[in-house]
């Protein structure tokens, strides 16, 4: 996991704003309002984050960041982990080797088209067209992160793929809680909008958003479908390592860096085998439970304060318009193999 460094007393008043976001959003949990409308603590959390931010000046939101990077980063992974301790294995098992394969095809076909699209119809760089394919078809932005040095992108080209993640993942994470709920039968069982949602969301906290907005019945399977999209970022590095090598020479002449697993997504297998083995005392449930709830809010609150619509006007239209392109398509594939019975 990402190494945790505590906070600078510069650092306590935007530390603060995100516990009170974080506080509002669990409080606003307990309507009436929100239990009508299907709204978590999750979701209002980072609702609450996305409305106290964008009136923040620039200058107070780069302030912010290094508050904001600890509760989207070490707090969110920590969380993620503990939940772990929460998911049976038998819920593992019910996956299947389908679930598995329609993963590996989202990210392949997001990799290949941003490859190809990227240059032919937007005329971006290709590795910077891939960084966009990768944060769409894996893990959000932290795969952009990873994919960074593998392609030897520039930081305006991993801000803007980051930019373009972001925007169309949080309109994923609002939009399929309300196809769910206008729509349940959708894909047949409702049940199957768990394995669409952890297939093509592109981060973890907005499938944990928009899965508990659902129903909370549906995070588990949802989680352990996008966990096994973060499984597979190794082998995806590995590719666009390959990409890098062979395209446009970019790659060639250095080292090639270590691909790991994420560690976290170790630590989260870990978590649900030392659950699995019934090493859990279970006086000690509730609590973990409580803190593991408490911490997952908290990243919410940090992601939803990260997030301004100024995102909009420093990517660009190109890596917008290839991100819905990427963003449609991975959504017909999902939603087509779901349909057809493919999967689920």
């Amino acid at each position: 996991m990402t190494a945790l460094a505590l906070p600078r007393r510069s650092d306590w008043p935007f530390v603060a704003l995100v516990l009170a976001c974080g506080a509002g959003g669990l409080a606003l949990a307990h309507t009436p309002l929100a239990g009508r409308w299907g709204l978590g603590a999750l979701a209002l959390a980072l609702l609450v984050g996305l409305l106290v931010a964008q009136p923040l000046p620039a200058p107070w939101r780069r302030r912010a960041q290094p508050a904001l990077v600890l509760f989207k980063g070490p707090v969110l992974k920590t969380a993620i982990v503990l939940y772990g301790l929460r998911i049976p294995m038998d819920a593992v098992a019910q996956l299947g080797p389908a679930v598995l394969v329609l993963d590996a095809v989202q990210i392949l076909v997001s990799l290949l088209l941003a490859g190809w699209l990227g240059p032919w119809l937007f005329r971006m760089p290709r590795n910077a067209a891939l960084l966009i394919g990768a944060g769409n078809g894996i893990c959000g932005a932290a795969a952009v992160l990873a994919a960074e040095p593998v392609l030897r992108g520039r930081d305006r080209d991993g801000a803007m793929a980051v930019a373009a993640v972001v925007v169309f993942g949080t309109l994923n994470m609002l939009l399929l809680p309300v196809l769910f709920h206008h729509w349940p039968t959708l894909f047949g069982d409702p049940g199957n909008f768990a394995l669409f949602t952890g297939a093509t969301v592109q981060e973890v906290a907005q499938v944990l958003v928009a899965a508990q907005a659902m129903s909370p019945a549906l995070v588990d399977t949802a989680l352990l479908v996008k966990m096994a999209r973060v499984m597979m970022l190794a082998p995806a590095l590995m590719l666009l390592a390959l990409a890098a090598r062979g395209g446009n020479g970019a790659g060639t002449g250095a080292a090639g860096p270590r691909l790991p697993v994420p560690p976290f997504a170790l630590w989260f297998v870990l978590a649900m085998v030392v659950n699995g083995l019934g090493l859990i005392p279970g006086a000690l449930r509730p609590a973990l439970t409580s803190v593991d709830d408490v911490l997952l809010t908290l990243a919410m609150a940090g992601l939803g304060l990260s997030t301004h619509m100024s995102l909009l006007r420093e990517a660009g239209w190109r890596p917008l318009a290839l991100g819905a392109l990427l963003w449609a398509t991975v959504l017909m594939v999902a939603g087509t193999a779901l349909a057809a019975g493919w999967v689920g």
